[in-house]
C-alpha cells in the first residue's frame, strides 16, 4: 500500500505544496484543498498517500500518510512495527515507547488510529485529514528529540471501522513483525497475564490482540500505572529489589513506562 513514487498515477492529484528539496506527495485519491502544510519535516521525504475518506466504493474509509527520513533505504534486516495507537495516554505512552525504545535505524513504523464509524458519518473529514497530518508532524518531533541519527519509514493511517477487525485487515496489510499497544493498566500484572489467556480484566483491544493477533503483541503500560506499582511494591517489605533496579535502568528523559508483556500468539 505505501508506495514511494515522485510520479503522479491515473487519477492522483499532485500536491503543489511541496518544500523545496522535497519530493511532491501523490495522493491517491479524490482532490482536496490542503488546509495545512506539508507533512514532512526538515530531514524526511514524504511519499505518495492514499484518501478514500469520500470514496463509497473503497472497502476502507481512511486516510493514509507515508515519510521517509532522507536516505532511507529499506533492507532484508528491515523490521516492521505496527502501532495501535489511541488519543488517551494508553495510546499515547505506547507510541513514545515504539518511538523511544523500539524502532532502530532502518525500520518502519506504522501507526494506527481508529475513528469510530458513527462519528465519521457526522463529522467533517477535513477534520481527520487535519488530525493525521498534525499526529504525523508529532511522530516526526520525537524521533528528531530521540534519535536524529535514525532512519525511518513512517506511515500514519487514519481509518473508520471496528478497531479490531481494522487491526486484522493491517497485520495481512502490512506483515510487522510485532504489534504494540496500549493499555489503561487497571489491573495487576498477573491478573493481565491471566486476562491474555481469556479472563477479564485486559483492555478489549490488547485482549482482542493477544487472542488473535499471529504475530507477537506488546502492551505498554501507562507511565502513571507503572510509577504506582513500583511505589506499592516498595512499600512491601516482603517484595524483593527488582524494581528498584528497573528504576536505575529508565531512560535518559525520566520515561517509566515499560511493556506490560509481551506473547507469541500463535
Amino acid at each position: 500500500m505505501s508506495v514511494a513514487s515522485s510520479l503522479p498515477t491515473p487519477g492522483a492529484q499532485l500536491n503543489s505544496h511541496s518544500p523545496v528539496g522535497f519530493s511532491s506527495v501523490v495522493t491517491i485519491g479524490p482532490a482536496h484543498t490542503p488546509t495545512s502544510p506539508p507533512v514532512a519535516a526538515q530531514g524526511y521525504t514524504p511519499k505518495v498517500s492514499f484518501d478514500t475518506l469520500e470514496n463509497p466504493q473503497a472497502s476502507m474509509f481512511s486516510y493514509t500518510l507515508h515519510v521517509q527520513s532522507d536516505g532511507y533505504s529499506r533492507t532484508r534486516s528491515t523490521r516492521v512495527f505496527l502501532c495501535a495507537s489511541s488519543p488517551d495516554e494508553s495510546g499515547k505512552q505506547a507510541l513514545e515507547w515504539c518511538l523511544e525504545s523500539l524502532v532502530q535505524d532502518g525500520d518502519e513504523l506504522v501507526v494506527f488510529r481508529g475513528v469510530d464509524p458513527d462519528d465519521f458519518a457526522d463529522n467533517d473529514h477535513d477534520q481527520y485529514r487535519e488530525d493525521a497530518r498534525e499526529l504525523m508532524r508529532q511522530i516526526q518531533e520525537k524521533c528528531v528529540e530521540y534519535d536524529a541519527e535514525r532512519k525511518l519509514s513512517i506511515i500514519v493511517e487514519y481509518i473508520a471501522g471496528k478497531v479490531t477487525q481494522t487491526i486484522d485487515r493491517l497485520i495481512a496489510l502490512y506483515r510487522p513483525d510485532s504489534v504494540v499497544v496500549g493499555t489503561r493498566g487497571q489491573r495487576s500484572v498477573m491478573q493481565a497475564w491471566a486476562g491474555a489467556f481469556g479472563a477479564p480484566g485486559v483492555g478489549s483491544v490488547s485482549k482482542y490482540c493477544l487472542s488473535h493477533s499471529p504475530v507477537p503483541v506488546i502492551v505498554v503500560r501507562p507511565e502513571s500505572k507503572v510509577r504506582k506499582t513500583m511505589a506499592k511494591r516498595r512499600a512491601n517489605p516482603k517484595r524483593g529489589q527488582h524494581f528498584d533496579e528497573l528504576t536505575k535502568t529508565k531512560s535518559s528523559n525520566g520515561s517509566l513506562s515499560v511493556p506490560m508483556f509481551s506473547a507469541l500468539t500463535r
